[in-house]
């Protein structure tokens, strides 16, 4: 538990192994990737059951990752972005805000900036905070910047956008926007059980995979049966 007493931190899980059934003769059963425990000859099915706790799992080892890398000392702040922005001509062919999903189709008049957050954007890096009139002639807007705070990773963004909804922080406004992260004490009032991290948890899972002996032995047995008859036994 935590200091005070009220938050658990790590569960145990205790099991214990089944045994057969003395009765009724149980329904046939076949060893399939460890799914029979057996013991002196007697063999007993495996149900396994579904975990909902090892995604939750992969996320805290994950935000626990990007809290070591993503700590501001100078302001004392963690999971802080950047404000970058695009650029939209009211009138003409430039749109350097193509949206999420959506290339450029003018990419060489857009500044390296409008590249950045289109590339970022696409990574799904990006918050939109909203649009402003950056540039007027004779009081008609020529020019519109659309404004975003960016992160270095979807985790990030996503602790971010459902971190401030919780705390009830505001993004500021589109030209200048607030892409701080969280003092450590904001950050402690967060409860990542609420939070939605769907989005990454497959990310997660395939950096977390590591090969499986027994597929990874069949498919040297494959390999070696086919070069053999490739080759006619040599």
């Amino acid at each position: 538990y935590d200091a005070d007493e009220t938050t658990c931190n790590v569960y145990d899980r205790w099991f214990q192994c089944t045994t057969p059934n003395i009765g009724a003769a149980p329904p046939p059963a076949y060893v399939c990737a460890g799914d029979l425990y057996c013991i002196d000859g007697e063999c007993t099915q495996i149900e396994r059951e579904a975990s909902s706790e090892f995604k939750d799992a992969m996320v805290a080892m994950n935000v626990m990752g990007e809290l070591r890398d993503g700590f501001d000392p100078d302001r004392l702040k963690i999971f802080s972005g950047e404000n970058l922005k695009c650029t939209r001509k009211v009138f003409g062919l430039s749109n350097c805000c193509s949206g999420k999903g959506v290339p450029l189709l003018t990419p060489f008049l857009c500044s390296r900036e409008d590249r950045d957050v289109d590339k970022r954007d696409d990574e799904g890096l990006c918050h939109y905070v909203g649009t402003y009139c950056s540039d007027r002639v004779l009081g008609v807007c020529v020019t519109r910047k659309q404004s975003y705070c960016c992160y270095g990773s979807k985790l990030v963004r996503i602790l971010n956008e459902q971190g401030k909804a919780q705390l009830g922080m505001q993004w500021g406004r589109p030209k200048d926007p607030d892409c701080e992260g969280f003092l450590i004490a904001q950050f402690q009032q967060l409860d990542l059980s609420r939070m939605d991290f769907r989005e990454v948890y497959a990310e997660f899972v395939d950096a977390a995979k590591l090969p499986d002996e027994v597929e990874m032995s069949i498919q040297i047995q494959q390999k070696i049966e086919a070069y053999y008859n490739t080759h006619g036994g040599i």
